[in-house]
């Protein structure tokens, strides 16, 4: 986005990691520490983009965290922390952007989800349902935002081979989430450029991973069955990656 010329705003709840991020770009960002579980944060978000900026023509949620453990092993906090920042806060962005973008009667709000947004996650439940979450808010969204001219997508990324992979790997991380090898972030990058060109409400990273997860779904009794087979293989390629 920055190389094709986007005036950004940048924003997180680490704000050195902001500083870094911004510090690798050609253009001058706005920069916002930003806790979007905290809507009085999210508003002032907004209104400091517009005040910079007059306009906001484009969203994209990206933030989220991962809490692995069994279900029964999770604790109120973890349960609550892991829906909060990923599907209330972005539920509490979209919201205050849309204030924006309805008047304007143009823009498009992008969001990165998972593929533990298509099929389930194990060890992973409670990420699972806020990435499910996702899917059925932003599919909904996008059916009720056509009259105002605004478009909605969601990414659903394999996994990246990112900081939040590595926490997975060696804090007890599903091993479905190694079957295949990671994904750089430049294609998740590529991804948010395509939706955002082709006005696409879903797109897979990669594709053949997304629609095989979505035909498989069709059989959830099929689905309990292979997973355990899955896990046994991914367990492998994780103890790899690991080391």
């Amino acid at each position: 986005m920055d190389r094709r010329g986007a005036k950004l705003v940048l924003a997180d709840i680490n704000f050195n990691g902001l500083e870094s991020s911004a510090s690798g770009l050609t253009s001058n960002p706005l920069i916002i520490k930003c806790d979007i579980t905290d809507r009085a944060d999210v508003k002032t978000l907004v209104e400091s983009a517009v005040n910079r900026f007059l306009k906001i023509d484009i969203l994209i949620n990206n933030a989220g965290i991962i809490r692995p453990a069994l279900f029964e092993n999770c604790s109120y906090e973890n349960i609550d922390d892991q829906m909060k920042v990923n599907f209330i806060g972005a539920v509490n962005c979209t919201k205050e952007v849309l204030a924006v973008m309805i008047p304007a009667k143009r823009g498009h709000i992008v969001t990165i989800s998972s593929l533990a947004g298509l099929v389930p996650e194990t060890y992973s439940s409670v990420y699972t349902a806020s990435k499910f979450a996702l899917r059925g808010f932003f599919l909904t969204l996008g059916i009720e935002l056509r009259k105002h001219n605004i478009k909605v997508s969601t990414i659903f990324p394999d996994s990246v081979d990112t900081p939040m992979l590595k926490y997975e790997a060696s804090h007890g991380g599903s091993p479905l989430t190694f079957l295949g090898d990671p994904q750089s972030p430049g294609k998740i990058v590529r991804a948010v450029i395509k939706a955002i060109e082709k006005g696409s409400p879903e797109i897979y990273a990669p594709a053949s991973t997304g629609i095989f997860s979505t035909k498989i779904m069709c059989w959830p009794w099929l689905v309990t069955k292979l997973w355990p087979l899955l896990e046994r293989l991914g367990e492998k390629n994780k103890k790899t990656y690991i080391n």
